[in-house]
Order: C-alpha cells, then structure tokens, then sequence
C-alpha cells in the first residue's frame, strides 16, 4: 500500500493530470539568464574566486576533504561552505526569476534537480537549481520510495533533461577534460593514514557519486 496513490485515489485526482501539473508548475530559469550565470560560474571557478557547496558530513566537519580536493584539481583556494546550505541557491533563484518566496510566491521551495550539491560545478549551477511547488516535493525528495514518486521522478528529469541538455554535456565533457576521475582516485589515496580508513571510504564512495557525470 502507497499513501501516496491512497490519498490521490481517494479524492479523485488523476495521477497523469497531477503529474502535468507538478511539472508545468516547477518554474525554471529563462534560458539566457541561466547561461549568463553558468558563465560567471565557470570563471569564478576557474580564476579562484569564491565559490560555494553544501557541508559535508556530521555537523559539516568534513567539508574540508572537498576544499582540499578542489584546491588541487581547479587550483582554486576559495569554495566555501553555504552558511545555510541552501542559501546561495535561493539568492541565485530570486535573482534569475525575479521571485522572491513567501514574498513572490507561496508554497514553493529551492530545489537541486540533479542533488550533487558538494560538486563545486552543481551546486550554485542555475540548471541544477528549481523552484518545486511543495505539494510535490513527496513525490521529488531523494529519500521518497514507491512507485509513483520514481515515475514522477522520471518524467521530471526527462523535462529537465530537455531544457538543459547543452548544460549536460558542457558539464559531462568538463569532467573529461579535467581528468576527475583519476585525480579524485590520487587524491583518496593521499588521504591514507591521514584519516580513519572507515571515513576515507565513506569519503571515496560519496566523492565519486557528486563528481559522477549526468547520464
């Protein structure tokens, strides 16, 4: 039994009809705002300039692990850990929508299409970021299981993946180009005897999921 198709079952409302309108709710960025602000990204990134990510692990402790990481693959000293986690991201979306929440609009939330928010690439990334109605988020939020979320899910990053498509392959062939896979493998195995083992494996696992390309 799903709460999820118990309630929408219950009252009547057709889970293709609800689905459209989770969808064509979202509000996304207009295109060319998104690819200004890619841009600058790009170049905060690449020139060591400030650049924020979510924390990482118990009460962000492990934050540090990413900075020096990046601090070697992009030779940029500046990333910076969200002092909220989640309110650069809300500055970028005012600032590319005009909409400000609980002011603009009601009931919406900032939300990471594709997560990878320690990935110094994705997290401020205005194609990564949505405004989401919260009367959806059941059927977005990573840690929802069930049938219906994941076909909810699906058609969501199919939209996504249709508005944002030059953006994922920039950004896929951008981890070619900087060799992340064999750099991160360097990095994990400088961080022997540094850290404990069961944290450097936590840290090997999660690191190679938010540097992972978009497929």
């Amino acid at each position: 039994m799903d709460s999820y198709q118990e309630f929408l079952t219950y009252f009547g409302i057709d889970k293709e009809s609800f689905f459209n309108w989770g969808i064509s709710s979202t509000i996304f960025p207009p295109i060319d705002k998104v690819t200004s602000k890619w841009e600058s990204l790009k170049n905060r990134i690449f020139t060591n300039q400030q650049v924020y990510i979510r924390g990482y692990g118990r009460d962000a402790h492990g934050t540090q692990l990413y900075k020096d990481f990046y601090a070697r693959l992009l030779n940029n000293s500046h990333i910076e850990k969200d002092p909220t986690n989640n309110a650069i991201p809300q500055r970028i979306m005012q600032q590319l929508t005009g909409a400000t929440r609980n002011k603009d609009i009601y009931n919406y939330q900032v939300s990471h299409i594709w997560g990878h928010t320690k990935n110094v690439f994705m997290f401020e990334a205005p194609w990564n970021i949505c405004y989401t109605p919260k009367i959806i988020d059941p059927f977005t939020g990573h840690e929802t299981k069930g049938t219906w979320p994941k076909e909810y899910q699906e058609l969501f990053i199919l939209k996504a993946k249709e508005i944002y498509r030059p953006f994922i392959d920039e950004y896929n062939q951008l981890l070619i180009t900087l060799n992340v896979e064999n750099q991160m493998q360097e990095y994990i195995l400088s961080l022997k005897g540094l850290i404990s083992e069961n944290l450097c494996k936590q840290f090997s696992k999660d690191v190679e999921r938010e540097l992972s390309p978009i497929v």
